[in-house]
């Protein structure tokens, strides 16, 4: 599919294409021309009929040059917001006109992802496949196997992106529940609570747009919300329109932190004292009466790091000189301190 994106972006440098723009707070902006994905694609364009006419000798050369052909019975014009004489570009096209929400990649796009309705898919998929086996036949070990094997499966691709409504997953629970006790006394468990795994999925975003370098998923969130100075996360995500999936993903930031530990390269991007990067818990919480005398109680690890003293030494900075009391915490914190060292690597989680 490269042939593919070179003669896109070729056609959107040469203007005959035009990209989608994205513009988030503070002014940042990044355009995007098409998503690949196997062998799905979304291409976006003006909502012009010159524009759809340009597509269609993009799609032609492409296969001309690739001897692939491209199934427009599958393929769709989706229009957003109002647009006029859509039917006459999806005919210039070849395609069918279709319309939000619809489904990619298996997800709803352009749905409300409070909505209920949006898990129906995922009910009826549960209901259906227990109706293949025969329970009375089954040993409750072997229920127990199934329904965490195949059942519990089934919904997590949804519960990675979207948070479940709770009156979902309690039906969820309950289809899981009857299928190994026949219905009855629903406190008997054994099946994992869904909004629990939901909020481990929804966590692991934060982990990943922390880790994750490029990406191109990562390079848009960061420009629609914007990122913190050390750049781990995004910033407080505001508004009411098209911000809900990223809002919700961030609510589990809090508890996603307190188990993320960073390995210190430069330096340059996690803090000494609040960032969890020496030990088994943040220096302020190890040596909360240091970090009140400290002078720089932000700063980075970097800031702290003096190169100018032979290889490399700290060089911490405190309001006042120490009490003969305080001597202890001060060399046990050297101690935790003494076979660290600044490197040329970037830093990481």
């Amino acid at each position: 599919m490269e042939v593919f994106s070179i003669l896109v972006r070729r056609a959107v440098e040469g203007g005959f294409l035009s990209d989608c723009c994205l513009r988030g707070r503070g002014g940042g902006e990044m355009m995007v021309t098409h998503l690949l994905f196997a062998d799905d694609t979304i291409i976006f364009c003006e909502a012009k009929k010159e524009q759809v006419t340009n597509l269609s000798w993009i799609l032609a050369w492409f296969e001309a040059s690739s001897g692939l052909r491209i199934n427009l019975a599958k393929s769709a014009l989706i229009p957003v917001r109002e647009v006029v004489e859509v039917e006459e570009m999806a005919v210039e096209l070849g395609c069918k006109v279709g319309s939000l929400p619809t489904v990619y990649l298996g997800l709803p796009l352009g749905a409300h992802h409070k909505a209920t309705s949006m898990w129906d898919g995922v009910e009826e998929r549960m209901r259906r496949r227990l109706a293949q086996w025969k329970r009375h036949y089954i040993s409750k070990g072997g229920c127990i196997t199934l329904i965490k094997s195949t059942l519990a499966s089934m919904p997590t691709y949804h519960l990675s992106l979207f948070r479940m409504p709770k009156s979902v997953a309690k039906r969820l629970e309950r289809i899981q529940r009857d299928f190994l006790w026949g219905g009855g006394n629903l406190e008997k468990k054994c099946i994992r609570r869904i909004d629990m795994l939901n909020k481990a999925l929804l966590g692991k975003w934060v982990w990943r747009f922390a880790s994750e370098k490029d990406n191109l998923w990562k390079r848009v969130i960061s420009v629609k919300y914007g990122q913190e100075g050390s750049r781990w996360r995004t910033r407080e995500v505001r508004g009411t329109f098209g911000v809900g999936v990223w809002k919700e993903i961030m609510r589990e930031a809090n508890w996603c932190w307190e188990g993320i530990e960073f390995k210190v390269g430069k330096g340059t991007r996690v803090k000494f004292w609040t960032d969890q990067w020496c030990g088994n818990e943040v220096m302020s919480q190890t040596f909360p009466h240091l970090f009140t005398l400290a002078v720089h109680r932000d700063a980075t690890v970097n800031e702290v790091w003096d190169t100018n003293l032979g290889q490399g030494e700290w060089n911490l900075r405190f309001s006042r000189d120490f009490n003969d009391w305080e001597l202890d915490q001060i060399r046990d914190l050297l101690i935790l301190l003494r076979d660290f060292r600044i490197s040329s690597e970037e830093d990481s989680v």
